[in-house]
Parts: structure tokens; C-alpha cells; sequence
């Protein structure tokens, strides 16, 4: 991979700097900037996934013209983004793309783009999104639900966790999850022994290769199924999405 980076004549260390000036870089600029997220995303597996309808590299290159690139900005030649909210490595990256998985289901308006190519599921949504004022509701109530009762749930759960639970939750969906390094600094940090196996076990991270019944003998996939009474399953994707949502925001650091 580091030849690939050559060829684009920058490496890592460069990204800080274009990432502040990525809605006006020069071509061979976002060729670079390019290769360095691509470089970082490419091993890596977030649970999230599992919820979603599009595959990964549809999921990327829509993070990549979203955020990284910001095509949607209004006048993007004049934009300059202020360095300090600069990744600074490819942990960074990944807990950027993380935090953007994560915002499809804290906005209720990024429901309709969950699974655009899922014609029953957006004619779902479509349907909700006109007969009820709250589309996030519409969905928790499916399944007997509400937001405040997965709430309360969720807080129930992160508080019956251990300490270190507690922080590697926070460092991959909450309150820390945007600090530089991603676990591996969360993890050294707080001197978390053998934090590979705890995230894993408490369903943080997933190995290469997972598939939905890997997540729900997790701690949070048991959460999900045995306290919520949802299926880890593909047609339940709309719903465990917004369930991780509501639990990351339940995540929240000393006071």
C-alpha cells in the first residue's frame, strides 16, 4: 500500500493539511486524500455495517463525497475546514466514518437513505415518513417500543457494564469515539488489558468476515434481542441501527 501512497506523491502524515483544504484541493491533491481514506477503511469492519442495506464500498464512496470531499457545500472553492478537527492519522479516519454510519440513524431525515435500493424498505419508510410526525417512533413502535423506554434501557445496560466496558463503548460509539488513535489509544490510555477480545465480546468491533448471528451473541447483540425483543437479523437493520444510535447517546463520560 505504500507504493499506491508514492504514486500520489503524499503520505499520512499529509492529511491533516489537505483534509483542511478538501473542498479546494487540486486534482493530484484529492487523488492523494483519496487513496489515504480509501488506505485506511479498506480493513476496516464496523458493526454498523451489519444494520445497513448498501455494502461497504457504497457506504465509503458516499462518506468519501460527503465528508471528505464535501461536493454537497455551497461554494466549496472557498471553503477552509480549521485543522485542529483534522484527522490526523487512519484511526482518525476510521472513527470519522464510524461517527457518519452512526449519524444515518440519529437524524431521522437520513432514514429515507438507509436502503435506496431496498424498494420495500423505503416504500416502508415512505409510509411512515406521511402517516406519523415521528418516523423514528413509527419504528421502535413496531416492535413495542419507544424512545424513551430504549433509553432508559440503554442507560440500564451501559451501567451494568464494567469499567472498561464502559470505555471501549464510549471510545467506538460515544464520548470518546472521536479521540485520536481510536481504541488502541482508549485502550492504553485507560490501561484496558486485552481490549481485542473485550470489544469484541462486547460487540464494538466484529471480525472480518461476521455475519448478523456473530453480532447477537455480543453483549449489545443479547441487549438487542433478549432486553429490546429485536431480531439480529437483516430485516431488522432499520431498527438495530436506531437502537445503537439512542445507546451511543447514552454514552457519556465522567462528570
Amino acid at each position: 500500500m505504500e507504493s499506491t501512497n508514492a504514486v500520489c506523491g503524499v503520505g499520512e502524515s499529509a492529511l491533516p493539511e489537505l483534509w483542511q483544504r478538501r473542498a479546494r484541493l487540486s486534482h493530484d491533491e484529492m487523488a492523494s486524500i483519496y487513496t489515504i481514506v480509501r488506505h485506511a477503511l479498506t480493513t476496516y469492519h464496523p458493526l454498523e455495517l451489519l444494520a445497513l442495506a448498501e455494502d461497504k464500498e457504497e457506504l465509503i464512496s458516499q462518506f468519501i463525497y460527503l465528508k471528505v470531499f464535501r461536493l454537497e457545500a455551497r461554494h466549496p472553492q472557498t471553503a477552509t475546514f480549521p485543522l485542529h478537527s483534522a484527522p490526523s492519522s487512519g484511526h482518525a479516519v476510521r472513527a470519522y466514518f464510524r461517527r457518519y454510519l452512526i449519524d444515518y440513524l440519529r437524524s431521522a431525515s437520513h432514514q429515507r437513505n438507509i436502503s435506496l435500493d431496498d424498494d420495500d424498505v423505503m416504500l416502508e419508510i415512505e409510509q411512515q415518513a406521511t402517516v406519523y410526525a415521528d418516523p423514528v417512533g413509527s419504528v421502535l413502535m413496531q416492535y413495542g417500543l419507544d424512545e424513551a423506554t430504549v433509553r432508559e434501557s440503554a442507560a440500564e445496560f451501559i451501567a451494568g457494564l464494567d469499567e472498561p466496558d464502559r470505555l471501549l463503548l464510549g471510545g467506538s460509539l460515544g464520548w470518546l469515539s472521536n479521540a485520536r488513535g481510536g481504541l488502541s489509544q482508549v485502550a492504553s490510555r485507560y490501561r484496558i488489558a486485552s481490549y481485542h477480545y473485550r470489544a469484541r465480546k462486547l460487540g464494538v468491533t466484529l471480525r472480518k468476515g461476521a455475519v448478523p448471528a456473530d453480532f447477537a451473541r455480543t453483549a449489545i447483540g443479547q441487549w438487542i434481542e433478549h432486553k429490546l425483543g429485536i431480531d439480529v437479523a437483516p430485516d431488522n437493520r432499520t431498527a438495530i441501527l436506531l437502537v445503537l444510535g439512542i445507546l451511543s447517546a447514552q454514552s457519556f463520560g465522567p462528570d
